[in-house]
């Protein structure tokens, strides 16, 4: 099974050369679920799926916002609706049955601007996962504006350390990918704004982690990589300011 998470970047000013980079990217994935993150608006996203072909989603917007969080299928998805404003303001849940098992799938978007609000938003965000108990795996995607072994949100997630003394135990399923998501030095987004890369290194972002399950058999990987990290059409531009990260699962039988 094919699993990806996408930041498609809301920016207005480029969208409209943009978006049918990102349909061609989603297209040539040809993934099985994707995470979606900065989906400028149902309507767009409705345009998106029409062009890629793609019938099964969910759609949530930001608190007081158009823009939301999406997670897009080739399976029906039963969209899993949570009445606590933190968890909505940064996440969205779906769950998904697939050749017989039940995922819990967690898409989020923590805030860039603050790592005390991030350990909020991660706290609840677990939290809520950790009740629904009819699930088999459990997957929690998106952009955490967190940088792997360095931040409180990835050694947390990852079992590292407590956090209001609150402990949880997740398999970052990209930790051995070398390359960033999001690029200071090569994403010409990046590089033409504020002069960014000047003073920043390039930084992986965006993750897609399975949470511990043991004694159960965990599901194996068979590769993982990015997507739409290449310039792309007559502007030659990238599709995005983030790189798409994609993983292969192959799930216990």
């Amino acid at each position: 099974m094919k699993i990806a998470t996408f930041n498609l970047w809301n920016n207005k000013d480029t969208w409209s050369i943009r978006k049918s980079l990102i349909i061609e990217e989603i297209i040539n994935l040809d993934a099985d679920i994707i995470a979606l993150q900065e989906v400028p608006d149902h309507r767009e996203l409705v345009s998106i799926l029409k062009e890629a072909r793609i019938t099964n989603y969910s759609f949530i917007e930001y608190l007081d916002d158009t823009e939301g969080l999406a997670i897009i299928s080739k399976y029906p998805l039963e969209s899993v609706r949570v009445e606590n404003e933190l968890f909505n303001q940064c996440a969205m849940r779906v769950t998904v049955t697939i050749d017989g098992l039940i995922l819990g799938i967690t898409n989020v978007h923590l805030t860039w601007s603050s790592a005390a609000e991030r350990e909020k938003e991660i706290l609840e965000v677990v939290n809520l996962i950790a009740k629904d108990t009819h699930t088999d795996y459990e997957l929690l995607c998106g952009d955490f504006n967190s940088r792997p072994n360095v931040s409180s949100i990835y050694n947390y997630l990852t079992g590292e350390i407590s956090i209001n003394s609150c402990d949880t135990s997740w398999v970052d399923l990209g930790q051995s990918l070398p390359t960033p998501t999001l690029d200071f030095q090569n994403n010409n987004w990046l590089y033409n704004r504020d002069n960014l890369n000047n003073i920043r290194n390039p930084v992986r972002y965006d993750w897609i982690l399975v949470k511990s399950c043991y004694p159960k058999e965990e599901p194996k990987v068979s590769s993982r990589g990015l997507f739409a990290n290449r310039k792309m059409g007559l502007n030659d531009i990238f599709p995005s300011d983030h790189y798409g990260f994609f993983i292969d699962l192959c799930f216990p039988k």
